[in-house]
């Protein structure tokens, strides 16, 4: 009787030492600090977080009735680490600390025999941080020491049989998927042959009353002394016919690029979906797993400063050579605590600074990664560098530089971490692509085209109000535009004045806000196909008009936006 209640004397005076904050209950850093006070190295986080969950009722919390049962399953573990490392050396021929993926397999279902889960262990190839690489013994060691039972192998059963018929009717979705798609690819492409033979018969007709035309207009000419007006104007009306032809097909291509964008933007909404679910996922595990490490780092550097004054005081009072030794190898083990920590610390707050310089004095000591809190640190790290690279390309909005961060987040795997950057950073593609074309547009405009619109002695209300509109945006005050001559010598200049050029290198940032405004009212009282049927040169520039005030105008929500997280 009386070694049972010293028994349970030593257990309270133990958990009372290492519950420093009074709260009843210890977490899994102070059971982890406890067991390596007792075992020699102790065993790592992940082995401890799966000893309490096999032991406490409350799986991040260590009550005291739990305490003696808690640390024989970490003694468990704890000798068994031992035998596996010794076999995971003899598999390791190379001595590289690291065995294939393949091996690693072999080696835990010889552990877990006919209890060996397919299931654990495909979820743990799709949780690692780079896909099929080497295996680290730290990777597999919980795995190792986990009990093996009849209810996984069950749970194995039932999932795989709900796989065979997710994995049945997705197969039946996607060949149904595929048939719609081809049947709709083949209407796309009957349509479109429709069109081009269309397009082609338009031009032979085109061709023949051109032909017809000349022939009765020379006629009539060797016949009497009639104007060539008429003539002037169905080569008007022939260069309309064909500028709508060119926006038909121009509107086809816009249509077939809106649908690809509204896929993208779905896949991305389920990114984000799925973003959300791993943030909430991630933010549990780092409360469970880091409770506190901003504490026990403090108190680790505090411990390391002690003993380095202990080994200075040694050293000015001529003490013995082995207590130096001593204490060097005790300051070495608190530099290694303190650093882990930090580290730690560093995941939680999720600072890309501080993540960098913790990361590389934790390698600068070649610290082993037995909590895989390294792994864990530069994948954060990758993640923060590409998603600000994606934010100052957004910020810079230059099409090059935007689509080459878009790639990078492809490449490195965080479509579903960065759902929400990339789905913001593939609006603004979008918007960049869209004026990019327009710019195009301009750069391809024939001189002929221009020339039409100087050549109005009296332009349409139409033409005038956007040619007006136009030279606001390129920085003209709007009295400059109101006599037609004046507009008729801004659209004639050349070299660098040419309105051509000027419009291909106008900026958005660049524009005034209030100037765009007033552009915007001028355009407002017409559509695109109104400007059309009365000019091909001044739709262009109504296009490109209406695209400079829209991205003028996103430019400035983002602004004020910003103004207000600010404040």
């Amino acid at each position: 009787m009386g070694g049972l209640l010293d028994e349970r004397v030593v257990l309270e005076t133990i958990f009372n030492n290492y519950d420093t904050d009074g709260k009843g209950s210890l977490s899994p850093i102070q059971i982890q600090i406890l067991h390596g006070d007792l075992r020699m190295g102790g065993i790592s986080l992940p082995q401890v977080m799966e000893s309490m969950k096999y032991v406490c009722v409350h799986r991040s919390n260590c009550e005291p009735s739990e305490l003696y049962a808690l640390l024989q399953e970490m003694d468990r573990r704890f000798f068994l680490i031992q035998d596996f490392r010794w076999e995971f050396s003899m598999i390791d021929v190379q001595h590289k600390d690291t065995i294939s993926q393949e091996e690693a397999r072999w080696f835990v279902q010889t552990v877990h025999g006919r209890h060996f889960s397919k299931r654990k262990w495909e979820e743990f190839v799709r949780s690692r941080p780079i896909p099929g690489s080497s295996v680290a013994f730290a990777e597999i060691e919980v795995m190792l020491c986990n009990i093996p039972n009849r209810m996984d192998l069950q749970t194995d059963k039932m999932e795989e049989e709900h796989e065979r018929e997710d994995r049945l009717r997705r197969e039946r979705l996607a060949e149904e998927e595929v048939a719609r798609l081809k049947k709709k690819r083949e209407e796309e492409r009957r349509r479109l042959e429709e069109e081009q033979k269309r397009g082609e018969d338009l031009r032979r007709k085109r061709q023949l009353e051109d032909e017809e035309r000349k022939i009765d207009n020379e006629q009539l000419r060797n016949m009497s002394d009639i104007p060539e007006e008429d003539h002037e104007e169905d080569e008007t009306e022939k260069d309309r016919e064909d500028a709508r032809y060119r926006e038909k097909q121009r509107q086809d291509e816009e249509e077939r690029r809106r649908r690809e964008e509204e896929e993208e933007l779905e896949r991305l909404r389920e990114l984000e979906k799925k973003q959300r679910e791993e943030e909430e996922r991630r933010r549990k595990e780092e409360e469970e797993l880091y409770k506190d490490v901003e504490k026990l780092a403090k108190d680790a550097e505090e411990k390391e400063k002690k003993t380095k004054e202990e080994l200075d005081d040694l050293k000015k009072k001529g003490g013995s050579e082995e207590e130096a030794k001593r204490l060097r190898k005790k300051l070495q083990d608190e530099r290694h605590k303190k650093l882990r920590y930090n580290l730690k610390v560093a995941i939680k707050s999720r600072d890309r600074y501080q993540l960098d310089y913790n990361i590389t004095e934790f390698k600068k000591e070649k610290l082993e990664d037995t909590d895989m809190d390294l792994a864990k640190a530069e994948k954060i790290l990758k993640e923060l560098i590409v998603r600000d690279d994606l934010k100052r390309a957004m910020t810079k909005r230059e099409l090059e530089e935007l689509e080459k961060a878009i790639n990078a987040v492809k490449k490195h795997g965080l479509e579903v971490p960065l759902a929400k950057e990339l789905g913001e950073a593939n609006k603004l593609l979008t918007r960049l692509r869209r004026l990019e074309r327009i710019r195009h547009e301009i750069l391809e405009l024939k001189q002929a085209t221009v020339a039409e619109i100087r050549s109005y002695q009296n332009p349409p209300p139409v033409v005038h109000k956007v040619m007006t509109a136009t030279f606001l945006l390129l920085g003209h005050a709007e009295k400059d535009t109101k006599v037609w001559k004046s507009v008729q010598a801004l659209v004639g200049k050349t070299g660098k004045e040419s309105l051509k050029r000027r419009c291909i290198e106008c900026k958005p940032e660049n524009i005034p806000l209030a100037p765009a405004k007033r552009a915007k009212a001028l355009l407002g009282g017409f559509d695109l196909e109104e400007v059309r049927d009365v000019s091909a040169g001044a739709a262009t520039f109504y296009v490109w008009a209406s695209a400079m005030i829209e991205e003028l105008e996103d430019l400035t929500a983002q602004k004020e936006e910003a103004k207000k997280k600010d404040v």
